[in-house]
């Protein structure tokens, strides 16, 4: 009975592990006009991406989102990357995304997943969490925040905008 549980399990993961790049393009979320979209429709050509999840209740998030934004015209200038910021908000709080959004004046694109699927597609599971993809491929993932840990995100856009795929 234990070798059926095994390879049961073993073949999930497999299907599971198969369909992951699938996953990341075909997961929809919601732009600031209301609109569902793709994630492939919403990164379109760009082959860099640094997608970074956050929560209106997270002052984390907010901080590193903030951080990130005193630094993006620069780094646009080093690196060609695109950068999106997804909310995890759902129900009242998705309210207040537009609001903050508008507050802190962020430059880059910002969306909401109001139902999890691109979260779940790149297996997200902490707040703040930002995460390079390159290709609909996950290529580095950085989780928490502390004063200064955006450098290591410019740092690895570097790397991977010279042709760099590794994910570490």
């Amino acid at each position: 009975m234990k070798i059926y549980r095994s390879i049961g399990f073993f073949l999930f993961a497999l299907l599971s592990l198969r369909s992951i790049g699938q996953n990341i393009a075909d997961a929809k979320i919601r732009n600031l006009h209301g609109t569902m979209v793709p994630f492939s429709t919403a990164v379109q050509k760009d082959s860099l991406i640094l997608v970074c999840f956050w929560a209106t209740t997270s002052d984390a998030s907010i901080n590193e989102l903030n951080a990130i934004n005193a630094n993006y015209e620069k780094w646009k200038a080093e690196v060609p990357f695109r950068m999106m910021a997804v909310s995890i908000d759902e129900g009242k709080t998705a309210n207040k995304v537009r609001p903050t959004v508008n507050m802190n004046e962020w430059k880059f694109d910002v969306f909401v997943d109001i139902q999890g699927e691109l979260r779940k597609a790149l297996g997200s599971n902490n707040l703040p969490q930002c995460m390079i993809v390159k290709k609909f491929e996950l290529v580095y993932e950085q989780s928490g925040y502390e004063a200064g840990s955006e450098n290591y995100l410019i740092q690895k856009l570097r790397s991977l905008g010279a042709g760099g795929t590794k994910k570490k």
